[in-house]
C-alpha cells in the first residue's frame, strides 16, 4: 500500500513538474541594461517573438524606451549607450532571447508620446526554445464584435495575463480599438494580442477608461508599420 502511494506521488510530482516546465511562454519581459547600470529596468515592457517572411523578430512596444533609456536619450536610438536587451520567461527563465540589430533605430525620430507606429523590432542572436511561442501574422481583416485576446506581464506579477476584449473598429491612424475588462495592465505593453486562432493582430500599446461609456478602451497597434519595417529591411 504505502509503495502504490509512493509510486503514485512520484507520478503526480512528474506530471506537474513537465506541466510547469513544458508549457509554451506565449509572452516575455524585456530585460535592459545600460552601460550605466543606474538606467537598467528588469521589466521595461512585455514582448512577443513574431515570424514574417521565414524570418523571426522579437517585438515590443516603442513606448516601452520611455521606461528603459538614459538621460541622454532623445530618439529611437541607444547612442551606444545599450549594454543587453533580453527577452525572458518570468514563469521559465532559461527560456531567454538575446537581441540583435533594432530594425527601426532612427536618430532622426525624436522620442515622443504617441509614438508613431508603436512598435520596436529586434532581430535576435540565438535560436529561439521550443517551449517559446512564435505568432505568425493573421491575413483576414478584421470584423467588428470579433473576440480579441492580449497577452502581458503586468508589473510585479511572476505571471501573464490573458484578457479577452472585443473588436470595435479603428482609431483614426488605423490602431485597433478594443472593449476590454477594466483592469490595471501597466506592464503589457509590447504583448501580443491576437485572435481566436492565436494569429496575431497587433500589439499591446495604447489604453484608457473612457467615463462617458464607463468602458475601457485599448488600442492596440495594427501590424502595419511592423510590415513596413521589416519590409524595408530585406
Amino acid at each position: 500500500m504505502k509503495n502504490r502511494k509512493l509510486y503514485a506521488l512520484i507520478i503526480f510530482l512528474s506530471l506537474v513538474f513537465f506541466n510547469v516546465y513544458a508549457q509554451k511562454d506565449a509572452v516575455l519581459v524585456c530585460d535592459v541594461k545600460f552601460k550605466n547600470s543606474k538606467f537598467n529596468n528588469k521589466h521595461a515592457g512585455s514582448a512577443f517573438l513574431l515570424n514574417y517572411k521565414g524570418r523571426t523578430f522579437a517585438c515590443t512596444a516603442k513606448h516601452v524606451l520611455f521606461f528603459a533609456k538614459t538621460d541622454s536619450m532623445k530618439t529611437i536610438s541607444f547612442n551606444n549607450s545599450l549594454k543587453s536587451w533580453s527577452f525572458i520567461s518570468k514563469v521559465n527563465p532559461e527560456n531567454k532571447l538575446m537581441a540583435g540589430k533594432l530594425l527601426n533605430e532612427n536618430t532622426n525620430e525624436t522620442l515622443a508620446m504617441p509614438p508613431k507606429g508603436d512598435w520596436l523590432v529586434f532581430e535576435i542572436k540565438n535560436k529561439p526554445s521550443k517551449n517559446i511561442a512564435v505568432y505568425k501574422l493573421r491575413k483576414a481583416p478584421l470584423k467588428e464584435g470579433e473576440q480579441l485576446y492580449f497577452m502581458g506581464y503586468p508589473y510585479k506579477s511572476l505571471k501573464p495575463i490573458k484578457v479577452k476584449g472585443s473588436f470595435i473598429g479603428f482609431t483614426k491612424d488605423k490602431n485597433l480599438k478594443l472593449d476590454v475588462p477594466k483592469g490595471i495592465y501597466n506592464g503589457c505593453s509590447g504583448g501580443p494580442v491576437v485572435d481566436e486562432e492565436g494569429k496575431l493582430v497587433g500589439l499591446v500599446s495604447m489604453g484608457y477608461f473612457n467615463k462617458k461609456e464607463n468602458k475601457m478602451i485599448f488600442e492596440p497597434a495594427s501590424t502595419d508599420y511592423f510590415k513596413q519595417i521589416v519590409n524595408n529591411n530585406n
